[in-house]
C-alpha cells in the first residue's frame, strides 16, 4: 500500500462515513478552513526539519510527489485529518457547540503546556534517543498553551465533548500507524526514538496523534464559540492599540509629533466626520451667497 492509499482509506474513507447522509455540507467550512490553513503553516516547516535530521523516513516506492523533502502525501494528510475530527465531532453531537458556563480564568493549563514547551527545547538540545519526543514537545506545545490562554475555563467546561471526539479518532489513527510502519510506509530513526512503545506503536507516534487530535479538537470547538470569538475580537483590539502606541513611540524618536491613537480620539474624529457630513450641505448652500455679497461689495462705489 502506498501513501495516498493510505490516506484515502484510513481518513478519508471514515470521515465519510461518519458524515453519512449529511454530507460535506454539514461540515462547519470557515472553521475548518482555518483550522487546515493553520494546521499546515504550523506543520509543514517541522515535518521539513524531521525528514531533513532523519527522524522520520519514508519510502521513496510509496511516495507519489515531494514538496521539498516531505512527501505531498503527508500533507494531504493534515487536511483529512482535520475534516476527519470534524466529521466524527458531528457524530457524537459534540458540534455544533452547545452553550456552556466557563469558570474562572487561570493560568494553569497556559503555565503547564510551557512547561512542556519547556522540558522539549531541554531533551532535543540534550540529542540522541530522547530527540524525537522532544522535538514533538515543542512543536505541539506553544499551539496548546495558546489554546489554554484564550480559553482554559471554556475548554475545561467541555471536557466531555473534547474527551468523545479526540480520544476515538487518535485510538483509529494509532492502529492505522502501526500497520502503515509495519508495512515500511515510514519509518522511525531507531537512534531519535526512546524506544518505548504502546502496544507495538512507538510512543512519540502515540504521543502525536493524540496531540494532534486534540489540538483539532479543541480548535473546533473553540472557532464556534461565541464567548471565545468576543475574547478574541478584545484581544486583536488590544493588539491593534499596542502596534499603534509601538509606531507612535518611533515616530516620536525620528522626529515626528504625532500623538497616539487613542479610543477616545477614534471617537472625536468620527464625531468630527458626522458633524461636517451633516453640516455639507449648509456649507454648500452659503458659497452662492457669500459669491454674491462679495460681487455687490465690488461693484458699490
Amino acid at each position: 500500500m502506498d501513501y495516498l492509499a493510505f490516506d484515502l482509506l484510513v481518513a478519508a474513507l471514515p470521515a465519510w462515513l461518519a458524515l453519512g447522509r449529511r454530507g460535506l455540507g454539514s461540515l462547519p467550512r470557515g472553521p475548518l478552513f482555518a483550522l487546515a490553513v493553520v494546521a499546515l503553516a504550523w506543520t509543514a516547516p517541522w515535518d521539513e526539519h524531521l525528514v531533513r535530521t532523519a527522524v522520520w523516513a519514508y519510502n521513496p516506492g510509496a511516495v507519489l510527489l515531494r514538496v521539498g523533502r516531505v512527501p505531498a502525501e503527508e500533507y494531504t494528510f493534515v487536511v483529512l485529518q482535520v475534516v476527519l475530527v470534524a466529521a466524527w465531532a458531528l457524530r457524537v453531537q459534540a458540534l455544533p457547540v452547545r452553550p456552556v458556563s466557563p469558570g474562572q480564568r487561570t493560568w494553569r493549563g497556559f503555565l503547564a503546556w510551557g512547561v512542556v514547551a519547556l522540558g522539549g527545547g531541554v531533551l532535543t538540545l540534550s540529542g540522541g534517543h530522547a530527540r524525537y519526543l522532544g522535538l514533538l514537545r515543542l512543536w505541539a506545545a506553544p499551539p496548546l498553551a495558546l489554546q489554554q490562554l484564550v480559553a482554559g475555563d471554556v475548554l475545561a467546561a467541555r471536557r466531555s465533548a473534547r474527551l468523545r471526539t479526540a480520544l476515538p479518532v487518535a485510538m483509529w489513527l494509532c492502529c492505522a500507524d502501526r500497520a502503515a510502519i509495519a508495512q515500511g510506509i515510514w519509518t522511525i530513526a531507531p537512534t531519535s526514538s526512546t524506544g518505548l512503545a504502546v502496544f507495538g506503536l512507538p510512543l512519540e507516534e502515540a504521543l502525536f496523534f493524540g496531540l494532534t487530535c486534540l489540538l483539532v479538537t479543541d480548535g473546533l470547538l473553540l472557532a464556534a464559540d461565541p464567548v471565545v470569538l468576543r475574547r478574541c475580537a478584545g484581544l486583536l483590539e488590544f493588539a491593534h492599540r499596542c502596534s499603534g502606541r509601538v509606531t507612535y513611540a518611533i515616530s516620536t524618536r525620528s522626529g515626528a509629533t504625532r500623538r497616539p491613537p487613542t479610543k477616545s480620539a477614534d471617537l472625536a474624529s468620527c464625531g468630527t466626520l458626522a458633524r461636517a457630513s451633516s453640516t455639507r450641505g449648509r456649507w454648500t448652500s452659503r458659497a452662492p451667497r457669500s459669491s454674491r455679497h462679495g460681487r455687490a461689495a465690488a461693484t458699490r462705489p
